[in-house]
């Protein structure tokens, strides 16, 4: 590769970002309106999941409301695309390859990304989070019947419908959404666990003392009196010591002379967090969020391209490149372009290259000029590395000089 096509390539790479397909004039490639199509709604599909995986990497869940035109419109384009792949004047066999590419990322980033996780936070938000209030609200006016119907209503959701909430890709959201809904729920109903319980005996003691069966309600007393050293400490919960007045009320019915004593319930330390002393979890530095995508460029690049070079995070903020060592000229100049810098910038949120739009003319200049001089064959790329001065936005500026250093496969 001579050190003027080494130069195109970075050219290339500004096209590629910018038009979302290659020149034929600079790549030697197809640029038909159907390529132009795919290569845009390929991108649109890609970026489907970024609308809620980015946002959880700040620690924040992004509304099914602004997620809903992202939707739309991916849907819309996709079956427009796949409309004109069919309609159009490929072979068979094209279309079928365009269609198969497309119909994997649909399902991918669409049906296995997008929709599931506007489902999941549609069902915390519209059925967990009303239960819990209802039982907060019922528990402040020490309404006992409408926390044990509340109690019984989170219950049936957590045995059977929870499911929902681990359906989407996307660790970071996925546990920021279990932790912000599914936990405190699991909480409640545990903490409700013991006092509905001794709830439903009082109901039914009442019943058995109505139909004069004195004798069978003390005998269910005494399982209430099981119970007690299992309530939360009534000095500081206001509705167990409502419970436990009328738990004295019911022992007296029954002929109970001993008067009813709270339980003593021993505080334990909360565990530490390392942080401010309290158990918010802290949250991920604009590194970390860094390193995170870093990684998921790394998989996305090696899923996608793994055929011409296998990507590696090696240290922070460091990529190592190994080309394939039977890798043709213009898929170099592929993977460079549409393959890496394209994703780099957006998978990492890369708003500036030397301090210039890394899509501008200036940072294609910037780039032609960390290219060694002495390349003139891809193999001489072995070893070398380059260094990109780049800021990071993930919520707050952040710059690093990331390096990319070339391998070549023995």
């Amino acid at each position: 590769m001579s050190k003027r096509l080494i130069k195109q390539t970075t050219a290339a790479v500004l096209l590629t970002t910018s038009v979302l397909s290659f020149s034929s004039a600079a790549l030697g490639a197809t640029n038909s309106s159907v390529d132009q199509s795919v290569n845009k709604v390929k991108v649109e599909l890609n970026n489907a999941t970024k609308h809620y995986v980015y946002p959880s990497l700040d620690g924040k869940l992004a509304p099914s409301s602004k997620l809903y035109p992202a939707l739309n419109s991916a849907k819309k384009n996709y079956q427009l695309t796949r409309s004109a792949v069919v309609s159009s004047k490929l072979s068979s066999a094209q279309k079928n390859a365009k269609l198969k590419e497309i119909d994997a990322l649909y399902n991918e980033k669409i049906s296995g990304g997008l929709v599931p996780y506007i489902d999941a936070y549609n069902y915390a938000t519209k059925y967990l989070v009303p239960i819990m209030n209802e039982i907060a609200a019922a528990q402040e006016r020490n309404d006992f019947a409408a926390v044990e119907k509340g109690y019984h209503k989170l219950s049936y959701q957590l045995k059977g419908r929870t499911a929902i909430l681990y359906r989407f890709s996307g660790k970071a959201a996925r546990d920021l959404l279990l932790a912000e809904y599914k936990k405190p729920a699991d909480a409640k109903r545990n903490e409700l666990m013991v006092p509905v319980t001794i709830t439903m005996k009082i109901t039914e003691i009442n019943d058995l003392l109505k139909a004069g069966k004195k004798a069978e309600a003390k005998t269910e007393f005494a399982e209430i009196e099981a119970l007690l050293h299992r309530l939360p400490n009534a000095s500081t919960n206001k509705f167990v010591a409502a419970l436990l007045a009328e738990v004295a009320k019911v022992k007296a019915a029954v002929g109970e002379t001993t008067p009813v004593t709270p339980p003593v319930v021993t505080p334990v330390d909360p565990p530490a967090t390392g942080g401010g002393g309290d158990d918010t979890p802290s949250q991920p530095s604009q590194q970390q969020i860094l390193n995170n995508k870093v990684a998921a460029l790394v998989t996305l690049l090696n899923s996608k391209e793994g055929d011409k070079a296998t990507a590696e995070s090696t240290g922070t903020n460091a990529l190592t490149v190994t080309l394939k060592k039977d890798l043709k000229q213009e898929d170099f100049v592929a993977y460079l372009g549409q393959g890496f810098y394209s994703k780099f910038i957006s998978e990492v949120g890369v708003t500036k290259l030397n301090g210039l739009d890394p899509k501008s003319t200036e940072a294609v200049l910037y780039l032609q000029s960390q290219i060694p001089t002495d390349v003139d064959s891809l193999a001489d790329l072995d070893g070398k590395t380059i260094t990109l001065p780049v800021t990071v936005n993930n919520g707050s500026a952040l710059n690093v000089d990331f390096k990319v250093t070339f391998k070549f496969e023995k």
